[in-house]
């Protein structure tokens, strides 16, 4: 009898093992696609709200969103610090900058979402060097896809976008004399209506050097646009509407005997995004 039983002992390790084995792989199944199987059962992400277009009378501007960064605007804005990029609303400004070893940048979200719309917004540098960039976030749908428009506090502007997480510079750097330098506070305004954007600095439109060949990066020298053409405005039907942001540009340096971290910090003021007039 003795003998019989360690006998069926090891027959039933030898059933155990393919079912251990079974149990194993199956784990190990769920715990490679765990995150897979949950997306399946999230709800699908929705958009910021859209904001109403009010009714304004003849010669009037219908004002979407204004503020001048009292502690009332905190819920609207994506406030934040990691210790390398930080947004947050201070003695009345926007507030955002960057600490970095390498090139950063970082922008403060605004949590609505607009379609055509007319921009208007001061921005002061308030530390780092004057080789920075402040700018506008524009037709954002998410990290992977949105316009930007910058402008430098050694008086220069630029236009880029990114599709699908791909950086592309649509108007490459151009100096402007319009752009007050240094430690100067500087008016924004970005235009979108359609398809169609335009873009000022403290109420003077500035030109953009772009082409609209897949692959071709125009360079503005001179007042020429090698490559491409001058024009008043940008077309691009990608990014039928979209949220806003507000952020700051680093570029590391270099002091003649090592790498300067990309320092730069700014702040905004006297928000207004209005409707376009259909008269504009």
């Amino acid at each position: 009898m003795a003998g019989q039983l360690e006998s069926q002992r090891r027959r039933s390790r030898w059933w155990i093992i393919p079912l251990v084995l079974v149990l194993a792989l199956a784990a190990a199944v769920v715990w490679i696609f765990r995150f897979r199987i949950a997306r399946v059962f999230e709800a699908a992400p929705t958009a910021p709200p859209t904001l109403a277009v009010p009714s304004a009378g003849e010669g009037e501007v219908a004002v979407l969103y204004e503020t001048g960064f009292d502690a009332d605007a905190e819920a609207d804005w994506e406030l934040f610090s990691d210790g390398i990029i930080s947004a947050g609303i201070e003695d009345g400004r926007l507030a955002v900058g960057v600490n970095s070893l390498v090139d950063a940048g970082g922008y403060s979200g605004l949590n609505y979402t607009f379609g055509d719309f007319v921009l208007e917004v001061d921005a002061t540098k308030v530390a780092g060097p004057d080789n920075n960039a402040m700018f506008v976030v524009f037709r954002l749908t998410d990290v992977q896809n949105y316009n930007r428009f910058d402008i430098s506090s050694d008086g220069y502007y630029s236009l880029s976008k990114v599709r699908d997480g791909i950086q592309t510079t649509v108007s490459d750097w151009m100096p402007a004399p319009a752009i007050l330098t240094g430690d100067e506070t500087n008016r924004i305004r970005v235009e979108a209506r359609g398809d169609t954007f335009r873009f000022a600095v403290n109420g003077e439109a500035l030109p953009l050097c772009i082409s609209y060949e897949e692959g071709v990066r125009p360079i503005p020298m001179d007042g020429e646009c090698n490559g491409g053409e001058m024009a008043d405005e940008w077309v691009d039907a990608s990014q039928p509407q979209g949220k806003i942001g507000l952020g700051v540009q680093g570029y590391t340096g270099f002091d003649g005997e090592q790498t300067t971290p990309a320092e730069a910090a700014a702040a905004f003021d006297d928000l207004v995004i209005a409707a376009p007039k259909a008269a504009d």
